[in-house]
């Protein structure tokens, strides 16, 4: 049985709007979100606004168990483009019309937001009313505001084309961020599940989530949050010192979970770890930059109780270059016996089917993790992840393609040469349908709701070949996060010559276009 702590309760004939906040996966996954956290605190902070979460594979809300067509607005946080399969089920099962076409103005108003929907929100056009593009609480107060002002806000969807943030298709929309990330929604009384049942303890355990930056400037030319997220903006210290002082008193946490696209890089990071000790609070991170963990950084996560730490080499040398993420051997290696001296676990994440990637660069990543994994005895102490590359827009890689057969080829040859090892791989054929949502234009959504429907097998999707050229006019070309296309065209022909372009935080402004000046 589930039961949770800071669930907020309001009588839904007392206020103007009720808020669906759904999250399309299942509930260990949607309270890990720091953003599924900020939107319920956030909407629930207003008074005429009753906000109460959806989770997947539910149609009815946690708080008091209306179903979605209770709710005036219904909004998805889309994380993963896996999740638009879900987003659909939770519509039918509730007994609203999947296309937005065929609702009356009786139905729910269906938005969208997250790192999915802000990049290309294309393949989900047919279903939702109005995508948020960027940061939530930069955009909500306003699109609700203005939603209560009209008699027919489906009828009427133009009024919100003048709101910063906001993509109705065929419209031109630019994204809304928070400029200050102390002025951002930090949500202090977050809700708490309170069981032993492993289907309800979210990823970081009983942890506070404390938002410390967002953005990030490394420039890894895969990496979509680093692109669209641009410039990197950090809470202060103080105030972070605070809102976790805050948290412990209303949930009764002591152990923290730092989040932000680059957590290791902000730069207090060791003041900001050794504070958080000496207020006895343990620390966990979900990844930390190889380049930034220092022994004194190490020191002190481990003497919070931090016991894995994971990093990202990515791949060999030679193709790190290509993707501008020139972390060398020797760096890698010094971080890891850092951990196994403080008796740490160590998981690393590597990268297969990259921009330039040949069959002597999977051998030679074998032969290479298998090096890293002798450089301890501790039986997995060691675990490695390996993942397919899927080009995702608004970054450099956005041109490239997904070959599945290359790709298989390369799986099996890991797995046949990496057996002695704690290995986990992820799905090729979940990874290929996520390439498709990606890069596709509006025609996807017809493939959601066939596929949905059972109506579509992976052999329909294997028939689907997208790649885009330099000059071609990509579906998402209305999306305006800030980085430029021509900025990103440079970044990958530079990526094959193995160039660098270093931080721009450290090295000065590349133009890019994210920074208003």
């Amino acid at each position: 049985m589930l039961v949770e702590q800071n669930v907020v309760i309001k009588d839904p004939r007392k206020v103007d709007l009720r808020f669906a906040s759904c999250y399309p996966n299942l509930y260990k996954a949607a309270m890990s979100s720091l953003g599924f956290h900020i939107i319920y605190d956030f909407l629930n902070s207003r008074e005429d606004i009753y906000c109460e979460r959806v989770v997947y594979p539910y149609f009815e809300s946690l708080e008091s168990n209306s179903t979605l067509s209770d709710f005036n607005i219904v909004g998805f946080s889309l994380q993963y483009e896996q999740d638009y399969f879900n987003a659909l089920k939770m519509l039918n099962k509730a007994g609203i019309e999947i296309r937005k076409e065929n609702r009356t103005s009786d139905d729910p108003f269906i938005i969208a937001g997250g790192p999915s929907a802000s990049s290309n929100p294309l393949p989900m056009s047919k279903f939702i009313d109005l995508f948020i593009i960027g940061e939530a609480e930069a955009v909500l107060d306003e699109v609700i505001d203005t939603y209560l002002e009209l008699d027919n806000p489906k009828k009427e969807i133009d009024a919100f084309l003048d709101i910063k943030g906001v993509y109705i298709p065929d419209n031109p929309a630019k994204m809304a961020i928070v400029e200050n990330m102390d002025d951002a929604w930090h949500p202090v009384r977050q809700v708490v599940p309170k069981t032993d049942d492993k289907r309800f303890i979210p990823a970081f355990g009983d942890a506070f989530l404390l938002g410390v930056s967002r953005g990030c400037t490394r420039g890894c030319r895969f990496c979509m949050a680093g692109c669209i997220y641009r410039p990197r903006r950090e809470t202060s210290l103080n105030k972070l010192f605070k809102i976790a002082e805050k948290g412990r008193k209303a949930t009764g946490l002591n152990k923290i979970a730092l989040i932000g696209a680059d957590v290791s890089g902000y730069s207090k990071i060791e003041e900001l770890c050794e504070g958080l000790l000496e207020r006895e609070f343990r620390i966990t991170s979900p990844s930390m930059r190889i380049e930034a963990i220092t022994e004194n950084l190490l020191d002190i996560m481990h003497r919070s109780g931090l016991k894995t730490i994971t990093i990202a080499p990515e791949s060999t040398w030679n193709l790190r270059n290509v993707l501008n993420k020139p972390i060398k051997d020797e760096e890698i290696s010094n971080v890891m016996q850092m951990a196994f001296k403080r008796n740490m676990n160590v998981k690393l994440y590597f990268l297969v089917g990259l921009p330039a990637e040949a069959m002597k660069d999977i051998h030679e990543m074998v032969e290479y993790i298998k090096n890293l994994n002798k450089m301890t005895k501790r039986k997995n102490a060691v675990r490695i992840s390996i993942n397919p590359f899927i080009p995702k827009p608004h970054t450099p890689f956005q041109w490239e393609s997904f070959n599945m057969a290359d790709l298989e080829t390369k799986y099996n040859y890991l797995n046949e040469n990496l057996k002695n090892i704690s290995l986990k791989v992820e799905d090729l054929k979940g990874a290929f349908i996520q390439h498709i949502l990606s890069v596709g234009d509006a025609d996807m959504g017809n493939m959601i709701e066939k596929t949905y429907k059972k109506k579509l097998k992976f052999k329909d999707w294997e028939k689907i070949n997208i790649k885009w050229d330099l000059e071609d006019e990509i579906p998402w070309k209305n999306i305006d996060v800030g980085i430029s296309n021509d900025f990103l065209k440079q970044e990958y022909k530079k990526a094959f010559k193995g160039d660098i372009t270093p931080w721009c935080e450290t090295f000065g402004c590349y133009r890019c276009g994210a920074c208003p000046e």
